[in-house]
């Protein structure tokens, strides 16, 4: 957390890592999840899928702390997030949205055997082909994208 600025937001930030990660380490279970999800299988067990959704609710949690400007910003955002907003649709083009978040987890899917997901999808496949996926790829993610750009976050510190 201090390595990223003098705000109790990444104090926070940092606390959270180490209080998440801290158990495994001290029990001596942090290597224990090294497998891929579902080897062999098309799925992940009930287990598998629990484990993934609680592990992305942690680290969303943390985030929200390493992204907030104080730390009453921070809670004001996770209570919003909790709160009976969590089960309403969005406003901002939720179809446009979902189809581009499906799409961009079915490939994670299918790839989550290789450093990076699309990798298997095309190492056999034409120049040509490869780099007309990557164009079209790039294509959704600037049509889908906000419309007022955004600094990237590392230019504040």
């Amino acid at each position: 957390g201090f390595w990223h600025g003098a705000n109790w937001t990444f104090i926070v930030w940092g606390f959270l890592n180490a209080l998440y990660f801290l158990p495994l380490l001290l029990s001596k279970r942090n290597r224990n999840h090294l497998n891929v999800v579902a080897q062999n299988h098309l799925l992940p067990s009930f287990k598998e899928f629990l484990s993934m959704l609680f592990t992305f609710l942690l680290t969303v949690v943390a985030w929200v702390f390493f992204r907030a400007e104080t730390i009453t910003h921070a809670f004001s955002y996770l209570e919003d997030m909790f709160s009976s907003a969590l089960f309403s649709l969005p406003i901002i083009r939720p179809t446009d949205i979902m189809i581009l978040v499906v799409v961009f987890m079915v490939l994670e899917w299918i790839g989550r055997r290789q450093q990076y997901a699309i990798e298997i999808l095309l190492q056999r496949k034409p120049r040509f082909i490869r780099w007309s996926f990557y164009m079209v790829l790039t294509a959704l993610v600037l049509v889908f994208s906000n419309e007022t750009p955004q600094e990237f976050i590392y230019f504040q510190f």
